[in-house]
Protein backbone atom coordinates (compact mmCIF):
# COMPACT_ATOMS: atom_id res chain seq x y z
CA UNK A 1 0.00 0.00 0.00
CA UNK A 2 2.92 2.32 -0.32
CA UNK A 3 1.47 4.27 -3.50
CA UNK A 4 -2.09 4.75 -4.43
CA UNK A 5 -3.53 2.34 -6.96
CA UNK A 6 -4.78 5.39 -8.66
CA UNK A 7 -1.33 6.78 -9.63
CA UNK A 8 0.45 5.08 -12.00
CA UNK A 9 -2.59 5.60 -14.51
CA UNK A 10 -3.37 9.03 -13.85
CA UNK A 11 0.00 9.89 -14.03
CA UNK A 12 -0.12 8.76 -17.12
CA UNK A 13 -3.40 11.04 -17.82
CA UNK A 14 -1.97 13.82 -16.48
CA UNK A 15 1.50 14.21 -18.12
CA UNK A 16 0.30 16.53 -20.97
CA UNK A 17 -1.29 18.70 -18.18
CA UNK A 18 1.97 19.84 -16.50
CA UNK A 19 1.42 23.67 -15.47
CA UNK A 20 2.98 26.11 -17.48
CA UNK A 21 1.03 29.39 -16.43
CA UNK A 22 -1.76 29.56 -13.93
CA UNK A 23 -3.90 32.33 -13.40
CA UNK A 24 -6.56 32.72 -10.66
CA UNK A 25 -8.80 35.59 -10.52
CA UNK A 26 -12.46 36.65 -11.01
CA UNK A 27 -11.91 37.05 -14.42
CA UNK A 28 -9.44 35.12 -16.63
CA UNK A 29 -8.45 37.29 -19.82
CA UNK A 30 -6.24 36.65 -22.91
CA UNK A 31 -6.95 39.78 -24.68
CA UNK A 32 -6.59 39.95 -28.84
CA UNK A 33 -2.84 40.27 -29.86
CA UNK A 34 -1.70 38.77 -26.90
CA UNK A 35 -0.14 35.38 -27.04
CA UNK A 36 0.42 32.39 -24.26
CA UNK A 37 3.50 30.36 -25.61
CA UNK A 38 2.73 27.48 -23.06
CA UNK A 39 0.11 25.57 -21.34
CA UNK A 40 -2.35 28.02 -19.18
CA UNK A 41 -4.33 26.66 -16.29
CA UNK A 42 -6.94 29.28 -15.19
CA UNK A 43 -9.26 28.83 -12.26
CA UNK A 44 -11.83 31.83 -12.30
CA UNK A 45 -15.40 33.14 -12.19
CA UNK A 46 -14.73 33.82 -15.88
CA UNK A 47 -11.95 32.97 -18.80
CA UNK A 48 -12.36 34.32 -21.96
CA UNK A 49 -9.74 33.67 -24.76
CA UNK A 50 -9.80 36.67 -27.32
CA UNK A 51 -5.89 35.70 -28.15
CA UNK A 52 -4.29 33.05 -28.82
CA UNK A 53 -2.84 30.09 -26.38
CA UNK A 54 -0.17 27.89 -28.07
CA UNK A 55 -0.12 24.71 -25.57
CA UNK A 56 -3.18 23.06 -23.98
CA UNK A 57 -6.24 25.27 -21.42
CA UNK A 58 -7.09 23.67 -18.54
CA UNK A 59 -10.15 25.39 -17.27
CA UNK A 60 -11.87 25.40 -13.64
CA UNK A 61 -14.19 28.52 -14.13
CA UNK A 62 -17.68 29.66 -14.35
CA UNK A 63 -18.10 30.60 -17.57
CA UNK A 64 -15.98 29.86 -20.58
CA UNK A 65 -15.63 31.56 -23.94
CA UNK A 66 -13.20 31.30 -26.73
CA UNK A 67 -12.99 33.64 -29.60
CA UNK A 68 -9.35 33.65 -30.26
CA UNK A 69 -7.67 30.32 -30.62
CA UNK A 70 -6.04 27.70 -28.57
CA UNK A 71 -3.68 25.47 -30.34
CA UNK A 72 -3.80 22.28 -28.11
CA UNK A 73 -6.46 21.11 -25.94
CA UNK A 74 -9.26 22.57 -23.73
CA UNK A 75 -10.23 20.44 -20.67
CA UNK A 76 -12.95 22.46 -18.73
CA UNK A 77 -15.30 22.06 -15.59
CA UNK A 78 -17.61 24.93 -16.33
CA UNK A 79 -20.27 25.82 -14.15
CA UNK A 80 -21.91 27.75 -16.69
CA UNK A 81 -21.85 28.21 -20.43
CA UNK A 82 -19.20 27.83 -23.26
CA UNK A 83 -18.72 29.12 -26.34
CA UNK A 84 -16.54 28.61 -28.92
CA UNK A 85 -16.48 30.75 -31.89
CA UNK A 86 -12.93 30.38 -32.42
CA UNK A 87 -10.41 27.72 -33.25
CA UNK A 88 -9.26 25.14 -31.27
CA UNK A 89 -6.59 22.62 -32.88
CA UNK A 90 -6.80 19.51 -30.89
CA UNK A 91 -9.47 18.64 -28.85
CA UNK A 92 -12.59 19.86 -26.48
CA UNK A 93 -13.06 18.11 -23.17
CA UNK A 94 -15.91 19.45 -21.26
CA UNK A 95 -18.27 19.09 -18.44
CA UNK A 96 -20.64 21.78 -18.39
CA UNK A 97 -24.55 23.08 -18.23
CA UNK A 98 -24.56 24.34 -22.04
CA UNK A 99 -22.07 24.56 -25.40
CA UNK A 100 -22.37 26.56 -28.30
CA UNK A 101 -19.69 25.76 -30.88
CA UNK A 102 -19.36 28.08 -33.91
CA UNK A 103 -15.96 27.78 -34.62
CA UNK A 104 -13.83 24.78 -35.53
CA UNK A 105 -12.28 21.86 -33.68
CA UNK A 106 -9.13 20.46 -34.70
CA UNK A 107 -9.65 16.91 -33.06
CA UNK A 108 -12.29 15.44 -30.86
CA UNK A 109 -15.42 17.11 -28.80
CA UNK A 110 -16.08 14.79 -25.84
CA UNK A 111 -19.03 17.09 -23.97
CA UNK A 112 -21.22 16.55 -20.82
CA UNK A 113 -24.06 19.27 -20.96
CA UNK A 114 -27.80 19.83 -20.51
CA UNK A 115 -27.70 21.08 -23.90
CA UNK A 116 -25.09 21.88 -26.86
CA UNK A 117 -25.60 23.08 -29.98
CA UNK A 118 -22.49 22.30 -32.90
CA UNK A 119 -22.54 24.50 -35.79
CA UNK A 120 -18.85 24.51 -36.07
CA UNK A 121 -16.94 21.60 -37.46
CA UNK A 122 -15.03 18.71 -35.66
CA UNK A 123 -12.15 17.42 -37.23
CA UNK A 124 -12.42 13.88 -36.07
CA UNK A 125 -15.12 12.16 -33.12
CA UNK A 126 -18.05 13.64 -31.40
CA UNK A 127 -18.85 11.89 -27.71
CA UNK A 128 -21.92 13.32 -26.07
CA UNK A 129 -23.53 12.37 -22.20
CA UNK A 130 -26.68 15.36 -23.07
CA UNK A 131 -30.26 16.43 -22.29
CA UNK A 132 -30.37 17.86 -25.81
CA UNK A 133 -27.84 18.19 -28.17
CA UNK A 134 -28.24 19.49 -31.83
CA UNK A 135 -25.24 18.88 -34.17
CA UNK A 136 -25.82 20.85 -37.56
CA UNK A 137 -21.95 21.13 -38.35
CA UNK A 138 -19.36 18.66 -39.98
CA UNK A 139 -18.12 15.73 -38.17
CA UNK A 140 -14.94 13.87 -39.47
CA UNK A 141 -15.55 10.55 -38.12
CA UNK A 142 -18.14 9.22 -35.60
CA UNK A 143 -20.63 10.74 -33.25
CA UNK A 144 -21.15 8.47 -29.98
CA UNK A 145 -24.23 9.84 -27.83
CA UNK A 146 -26.83 9.38 -24.65
CA UNK A 147 -29.06 12.26 -24.88
CA UNK A 148 -32.29 12.89 -24.50
CA UNK A 149 -32.83 14.65 -28.02
CA UNK A 150 -30.39 14.15 -30.09
CA UNK A 151 -30.78 16.17 -34.13
CA UNK A 152 -28.36 16.10 -36.75
CA UNK A 153 -28.41 17.80 -39.99
CA UNK A 154 -25.03 18.06 -41.61
CA UNK A 155 -22.34 15.62 -42.73
CA UNK A 156 -20.78 12.63 -40.44
CA UNK A 157 -17.82 10.89 -41.81
CA UNK A 158 -18.18 7.50 -40.48
CA UNK A 159 -21.02 5.98 -37.70
CA UNK A 160 -23.59 7.09 -35.65
CA UNK A 161 -24.30 5.17 -32.74
CA UNK A 162 -26.60 6.74 -29.91
CA UNK A 163 -28.61 5.63 -26.97
CA UNK A 164 -31.88 8.37 -27.17
CA UNK A 165 -35.69 9.22 -27.05
CA UNK A 166 -35.75 11.07 -30.00
CA UNK A 167 -33.63 10.97 -32.94
CA UNK A 168 -33.79 13.37 -35.46
CA UNK A 169 -32.05 13.49 -39.37
CA UNK A 170 -32.44 16.80 -41.45
CA UNK A 171 -32.18 16.85 -44.67
CA UNK A 172 -28.12 18.16 -44.27
CA UNK A 173 -27.68 14.99 -42.48
CA UNK A 174 -25.47 12.75 -44.71
CA UNK A 175 -23.78 10.21 -42.76
CA UNK A 176 -20.90 8.13 -44.45
CA UNK A 177 -21.67 4.67 -42.59
CA UNK A 178 -24.24 3.07 -40.39
CA UNK A 179 -26.94 4.95 -37.78
CA UNK A 180 -26.75 2.48 -34.86
CA UNK A 181 -29.56 3.91 -32.12
CA UNK A 182 -31.60 2.11 -29.28
CA UNK A 183 -35.04 4.01 -28.71
CA UNK A 184 -38.40 3.22 -27.98
CA UNK A 185 -39.77 5.31 -31.50
CA UNK A 186 -38.04 5.12 -34.60
CA UNK A 187 -36.20 8.42 -36.04
CA UNK A 188 -37.42 11.27 -37.85
CA UNK A 189 -36.03 11.05 -41.08
CA UNK A 190 -36.11 14.05 -43.56
CA UNK A 191 -36.66 13.19 -47.34
CA UNK A 192 -33.21 14.87 -48.23
CA UNK A 193 -31.42 12.87 -45.41
CA UNK A 194 -28.89 10.29 -46.83
CA UNK A 195 -27.27 7.12 -44.54
CA UNK A 196 -24.93 5.11 -47.00
CA UNK A 197 -25.33 2.20 -44.65
CA UNK A 198 -27.62 0.57 -43.07
CA UNK A 199 -30.24 2.33 -40.41
CA UNK A 200 -30.84 0.23 -37.69
CA UNK A 201 -33.04 0.99 -34.45
CA UNK A 202 -32.77 -1.27 -31.42
CA UNK A 203 -35.22 -1.25 -28.48
CA UNK A 204 -34.01 -0.38 -25.36
CA UNK A 205 -35.47 -1.81 -21.91
CA UNK A 206 -33.97 0.93 -19.30
CA UNK A 207 -35.35 4.45 -19.96
CA UNK A 208 -32.76 7.08 -21.17
CA UNK A 209 -34.39 9.75 -18.71
CA UNK A 210 -32.92 6.84 -15.94
CA UNK A 211 -29.49 6.86 -17.50
CA UNK A 212 -29.38 10.76 -18.11
CA UNK A 213 -29.94 10.90 -14.49
CA UNK A 214 -26.99 8.02 -13.74
CA UNK A 215 -24.68 11.00 -15.47
CA UNK A 216 -25.90 14.06 -14.11
CA UNK A 217 -25.75 12.82 -10.56
CA UNK A 218 -22.44 11.27 -11.25
CA UNK A 219 -21.22 15.31 -12.33
CA UNK A 220 -22.88 17.07 -9.33
CA UNK A 221 -21.25 14.25 -7.06
CA UNK A 222 -17.91 15.58 -8.67
CA UNK A 223 -18.67 19.35 -8.43
CA UNK A 224 -19.99 18.61 -4.81
CA UNK A 225 -16.86 16.68 -3.93
CA UNK A 226 -15.11 19.93 -5.18
CA UNK A 227 -16.69 22.49 -3.63
CA UNK A 228 -17.02 20.50 -0.26
CA UNK A 229 -13.13 19.72 -0.24
CA UNK A 230 -12.05 23.24 -1.28
CA UNK A 231 -14.29 24.00 1.64
CA UNK A 232 -12.45 21.84 3.85
CA UNK A 233 -8.98 23.34 3.09
CA UNK A 234 -10.45 26.41 3.78
CA UNK A 235 -11.93 25.81 7.35
CA UNK A 236 -8.74 23.71 8.24
CA UNK A 237 -6.00 24.65 6.17
CA UNK A 238 -3.05 23.90 8.61
CA UNK A 239 -4.50 20.24 9.10
CA UNK A 240 -4.84 19.71 5.47
CA UNK A 241 -1.42 20.41 4.78
CA UNK A 242 -0.54 18.28 6.63
CA UNK A 243 -2.78 15.39 5.72
CA UNK A 244 -1.93 15.75 1.73
CA UNK A 245 2.10 15.56 3.82
CA UNK A 246 1.02 12.52 5.20
CA UNK A 247 -0.35 11.09 2.53
CA UNK A 248 2.51 10.77 0.50
CA UNK A 249 5.34 10.27 3.16
CA UNK A 250 3.02 7.41 5.11
CA UNK A 251 -0.01 5.99 2.81
CA UNK A 252 0.56 2.54 4.49
CA UNK A 253 0.11 3.75 8.15
CA UNK A 254 -2.73 6.30 6.87
CA UNK A 255 -4.20 3.39 5.07
CA UNK A 256 -4.68 1.52 8.44
CA UNK A 257 -6.01 4.19 10.32
CA UNK A 258 -8.37 5.33 7.75
CA UNK A 259 -9.70 1.48 8.08
CA UNK A 260 -10.40 2.21 11.62
CA UNK A 261 -11.63 5.42 10.77
CA UNK A 262 -14.19 3.86 8.25
CA UNK A 263 -15.12 0.86 10.36
CA UNK A 264 -15.61 2.08 14.36
CA UNK A 265 -17.88 4.73 14.15
CA UNK A 266 -20.84 3.09 13.11
CA UNK A 267 -19.74 -0.25 15.68
CA UNK A 268 -19.80 2.54 18.08
CA UNK A 269 -23.36 4.13 17.27
CA UNK A 270 -24.98 0.79 16.71
CA UNK A 271 -25.55 -0.28 20.55
CA UNK A 272 -26.43 3.61 21.26
CA UNK A 273 -29.52 2.75 19.58
CA UNK A 274 -30.91 0.77 22.38
CA UNK A 275 -31.57 3.78 24.60
CA UNK A 276 -33.40 6.72 23.96
CA UNK A 277 -31.05 8.89 25.44
CA UNK A 278 -28.20 7.16 23.26
CA UNK A 279 -29.93 7.74 19.88
CA UNK A 280 -29.22 11.35 19.01
CA UNK A 281 -25.82 10.80 19.77
CA UNK A 282 -25.80 7.88 17.10
CA UNK A 283 -27.54 9.78 14.81
CA UNK A 284 -25.06 12.61 14.78
CA UNK A 285 -21.93 10.20 14.82
CA UNK A 286 -23.26 8.30 12.01
CA UNK A 287 -23.93 11.89 9.65
CA UNK A 288 -20.36 12.45 10.76
CA UNK A 289 -19.33 9.23 9.58
CA UNK A 290 -21.19 9.68 6.38
CA UNK A 291 -19.56 13.18 5.51
CA UNK A 292 -16.34 11.05 6.98
CA UNK A 293 -16.97 8.71 3.90
CA UNK A 294 -17.97 11.68 0.99
CA UNK A 295 -15.01 14.01 1.99
CA UNK A 296 -12.14 11.43 3.19
CA UNK A 297 -10.25 11.06 0.10
CA UNK A 298 -9.40 14.87 -0.08
CA UNK A 299 -5.83 14.59 1.24
CA UNK A 300 -4.65 11.77 -0.91
CA UNK A 301 -6.11 13.37 -3.83
CA UNK A 302 -4.80 16.47 -3.16
CA UNK A 303 -0.92 14.83 -2.79
CA UNK A 304 -1.82 12.92 -6.15
CA UNK A 305 -2.41 16.46 -7.91
CA UNK A 306 0.99 17.71 -6.38
CA UNK A 307 2.62 15.04 -7.77
CA UNK A 308 1.14 16.02 -10.80
CA UNK A 309 2.53 19.37 -10.75
CA UNK A 310 5.27 18.68 -9.56
CA UNK A 311 4.71 20.92 -6.61
CA UNK A 312 4.59 24.11 -8.31
CA UNK A 313 1.53 25.26 -6.83
CA UNK A 314 -0.54 24.95 -3.78
CA UNK A 315 -2.73 22.71 -2.03
CA UNK A 316 -5.97 24.06 -3.59
CA UNK A 317 -5.00 24.11 -7.44
CA UNK A 318 -3.56 20.11 -6.45
CA UNK A 319 -6.58 19.23 -5.38
CA UNK A 320 -8.87 20.39 -7.98
CA UNK A 321 -6.60 18.64 -10.57
CA UNK A 322 -6.21 15.35 -8.51
CA UNK A 323 -9.75 14.91 -8.24
CA UNK A 324 -10.18 15.49 -11.86
CA UNK A 325 -7.65 12.72 -12.62
CA UNK A 326 -8.88 10.49 -9.81
CA UNK A 327 -12.47 10.77 -10.93
CA UNK A 328 -11.27 10.31 -14.43
CA UNK A 329 -9.21 7.04 -13.43
CA UNK A 330 -12.77 5.48 -11.85
CA UNK A 331 -14.76 5.97 -14.73
CA UNK A 332 -11.81 4.91 -17.43
CA UNK A 333 -11.51 1.59 -14.90
CA UNK A 334 -14.85 0.20 -14.09
CA UNK A 335 -13.61 -2.96 -12.96
CA UNK A 336 -11.10 -1.44 -10.36
CA UNK A 337 -12.75 1.43 -9.71
CA UNK A 338 -13.91 0.52 -6.27
CA UNK A 339 -10.17 -0.40 -5.25
CA UNK A 340 -9.55 3.36 -6.77
CA UNK A 341 -11.95 4.92 -4.36
CA UNK A 342 -11.70 2.61 -1.72
CA UNK A 343 -7.22 3.34 -1.88
CA UNK A 344 -7.99 6.89 -1.58
CA UNK A 345 -10.53 6.93 0.98
CA UNK A 346 -8.14 4.84 3.33
CA UNK A 347 -5.54 6.68 2.46
CA UNK A 348 -7.30 10.11 2.53
CA UNK A 349 -9.29 9.79 6.01
CA UNK A 350 -6.18 8.31 7.61
CA UNK A 351 -3.52 11.29 7.12
CA UNK A 352 -6.34 13.63 8.07
CA UNK A 353 -6.97 11.41 11.42
CA UNK A 354 -3.51 11.81 11.66
CA UNK A 355 -2.50 15.14 10.98
CA UNK A 356 -5.50 16.34 13.79
CA UNK A 357 -3.85 14.13 16.29
CA UNK A 358 -0.26 15.97 15.40
CA UNK A 359 -1.88 19.02 15.65
CA UNK A 360 -3.73 18.51 18.90
CA UNK A 361 -0.72 17.04 20.26
CA UNK A 362 1.46 20.12 19.06
CA UNK A 363 -1.21 22.40 20.69
CA UNK A 364 -1.35 20.99 24.03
Amino acid sequence: MKRLYALPLATLLALPLFVAELRTSSQVIVPEGDVVAEDLYSFGGRTIIEGTVEGDLFAFTGELTITGAVEGDVVGMVGGPVRISGTVGGSVRVAAPSFDITGSVGDDLVAAVVEGRLDGSVGRDTLLVAGDAALAGPIGRDVRAQALTLSIDAPVGRDVQARVDRLGLGDAADVGGDVLYKARRDAAVAPGATVRGSLIRRTVLAPVWAKAITRLFAILSLLGFLIAGLGALWLFRGTSVRAVQLAGERPGRAALVGLAVVVVPPLLALPLFVTLVGIPVAVFILLVWLFALFLGPYPAVARLGSMLLRGRTGVAAAFVLGALAWRFAIWLLPLVGALIYVAALLVGSGSFALAAWRGRAAAS
